[in-house]
């Protein structure tokens, strides 16, 4: 019998020194196109977060820095990962496979790992096949039968 995966996808931040880590987005996808398509939206969104424009709504008129251009910068890496048809095909074949996949970006404070790891699914048990029930049998009631009731609590 082959054996089925489900495929738990998630994106780490976690701190250079190791002391810190957060999940930052999880999904269970059922099969590896879905798994692949959740790792390139999301690795998309988070190179937004990384990198916003300075307009953007969200930032509230906060005060941004522009690093420096020869500093690390995951936002690109994510962006041209997300981008990419040969690495999107690249995780299909690799999930196909039935190889985990990893890509990771760092930046001065944090390292983000994208990560599609497999989980093993025990198939649903084979429902028996639907046969007709049999007259008088089943989960249907049967009918009152008074015969237990004295005879003269019938005649009134």
């Amino acid at each position: 019998m082959p054996r089925r995966y489900a495929y738990r996808c998630e994106l780490l931040a976690r701190s250079l020194d190791g002391t810190y880590e957060a999940i930052l987005a999880t999904y269970r996808a059922p099969t590896p196109r879905l798994a692949a398509r959740w790792a390139r939206d999301t690795a998309g969104r988070y190179a937004e977060l990384l990198a916003p424009a300075p307009a953007a709504p969200y930032l509230g008129g906060a005060p941004l820095i522009e690093a420096p251009p020869e500093g690390p910068c995951p936002d690109a890496e994510l962006h041209a990962w997300a981008d990419s048809d040969e690495r999107y095909d690249g995780v299909l074949r690799t999930l196909a496979a039935d190889h985990p996949y990893a890509f990771t970006v760092t930046d001065y404070g944090a390292r983000y790992e994208l990560r599609l790891n497999l989980l093993p699914v025990r198939r649903a048990p084979q429902t028996p096949e639907f046969t007709r029930p049999v007259a008088g049998q089943g989960r249907h009631r049967r009918p009152r039968v008074l015969s237990h009731f004295p005879t003269a609590l019938l005649c009134r």
